[in-house]
């Protein structure tokens, strides 16, 4: 074997030698690079929590109320969202919206005509 390349092999090891020739790399560069992969899927899932707690957050305080089924489904965004260390300022939103009075479901205006078809569907249902 050359000399050169019988010294890179004995500087990092001849299992990452051999990963080195097959792949173009060594294991600590996958690991580099997995590494950063899962930098940026925290930094998206963080941003994408941060998002959802702004949006709904902001819309249950709007409305000065919420349901038992939206405070449910805020909290595990919470949850997830401390759990990847989101900052304070969403922790001040979900805070706010567990201040809130809870009420009996209210339609979503966005789903309203989806609501429509499902009386329909519960009219025809009992005819």
């Amino acid at each position: 074997m050359h000399g050169a390349l019988r010294e890179l092999f004995d500087e990092i090891g001849w299992a990452d030698g051999a990963i080195l020739v097959l792949t173009g790399t060594t294991i600590i560069g996958w690991v580099k690079l997995w590494t950063g992969q899962f930098k940026l899927l925290k930094s998206a899932s963080l941003a994408t929590l941060h998002s959802q707690l702004y949006e709904k957050g902001g819309k249950y305080i709007k409305r000065g109320k919420i349901t038992l089924s939206e405070l449910d489904d805020l909290e595990y965004t919470w949850k997830a969202y401390t759990g990847l260390k989101g900052n304070g300022t969403g922790e001040k939103i979900y805070q706010k919206c567990r201040e809130l009075p809870i009420v009996d479901y209210q339609s979503n205006s966005n789903w309203q005509e989806v609501e429509d078809i499902a009386a329909e569907h519960e009219a025809k249902r009992n005819a």
